[in-house]
């Protein structure tokens, strides 16, 4: 994961835990799961590439996970909530 998505789960889960450290650790661990989903059966996507070249999006419970997928390897670049702007986002290549 690229250091903007990392910062994003941190976030998520404070948010989240606010109200529930138990439902904020097991929202992350379904995340992980489908980015683990995403990277077995290499998942392609939807294409935002109006955004960044090869960048990906795949939805999951109101957030959105943005990716790059390499022939060895995704790299999640963020995870965001589904009414950002993600035109005003920044996104790191995950080179």
């Amino acid at each position: 994961m690229a250091p903007a998505a990392l910062a994003d789960l941190r976030g998520i889960r404070r948010h989240i835990a606010q109200t529930s450290a138990y439902h904020a650790e097991a929202f992350l661990t379904e995340l992980t799961a489908k980015v683990a989903w995403i990277a077995e059966v290499d998942f392609t996507g939807v294409p935002r590439d109006h955004i960044l070249e090869g960048l990906r999006a795949l939805p999951f419970r109101q957030r959105c996970i943005y990716y790059r997928s390499y022939a060895d390897r995704i790299v999640v670049l963020r995870v965001l909530h589904g009414a950002q702007d993600v035109e005003k986002q920044q996104f790191d290549r995950g080179d």
